[in-house]
């Protein structure tokens, strides 16, 4: 089973198995796990297990995640790789067969549907926006030209679209609900973005599409 070792000032303080879709990090004690320092987020940073792989995922946090020393928002996890959330290191560990990033990219797109697959791939001159198709604020768009940028109301539902290459991914934050995409709820991990996907954040309709 895989699972992070943490760390600080050279010390093993846990090691934390990752037997759940996801595992979210932070300040704040509802996390999974809990790294209390003033420069960590309430709700940091996450690791979420999919068919593809592990991940890790910055959640928008104020001072960022690093891997291996790079900052990231989305980062496929390989054996012995280090994150580091402020004075923490936490060294991911596993036994079982891991793809590279170029492998698991291609098991991501054999993975979609055919309908998905045909717009997965964008250029990387393409920039997204969202526009807002209902409520006080319909028609209003909002240009995604941020590594991370995060919507919703806090304690009630937020989610985050990280951009990572020429892919966007929509990622459960916090709250009891879940939001939707073409009307499908998500889980608590992360989902590819496609052209035309509605996003639905507690009856607020947005729509997500790409622009040159």
């Amino acid at each position: 089973m895989a699972k992070v070792i943490v760390t600080s000032n050279g010390l093993i303080q846990q090691e934390v198995a990752l037997n759940k879709s996801r595992l979210t990090i932070g300040r704040r004690t509802t996390n999974d796990l809990v790294l209390d320092q003033s420069t960590i987020s309430g709700q940091h940073a996450a690791i979420d297990i999919s068919s593809v792989g592990v991940f890790v995922l910055d959640l928008g946090s104020t001072n960022g995640t690093l891997v291996n020393g790079q900052p990231i928002t989305k980062h496929l996890l390989l054996h012995d790789d280090v994150i580091e959330i402020g004075k923490y290191r936490l060294t991911y560990q596993s036994d079982t067969v891991q793809f590279d990033e170029k492998t698991a990219q291609q098991v991501l797109a054999a993975e979609m549907p055919p309908e998905m697959a045909k717009t997965k791939i964008q250029p990387a001159a393409m920039i997204a926006k969202i526009k807002v198709l209902n409520g006080s604020n319909a028609g209003r768009e909002l240009l995604l030209n941020k590594p991370v940028t995060t919507l919703g109301s806090q304690g009630v539902l937020v989610v985050s679209i990280s951009r990572e290459q020429q892919h966007y991914f929509i990622t459960h934050v916090e709250g009891h609900s879940f939001a939707k995409i073409n009307e499908q709820a998500m889980d608590g991990g992360s989902k590819l973005l496609t052209d035309g996907d509605v996003i639905d954040l507690s009856g607020i309709k947005m729509k997500f599409y790409l622009t040159e």
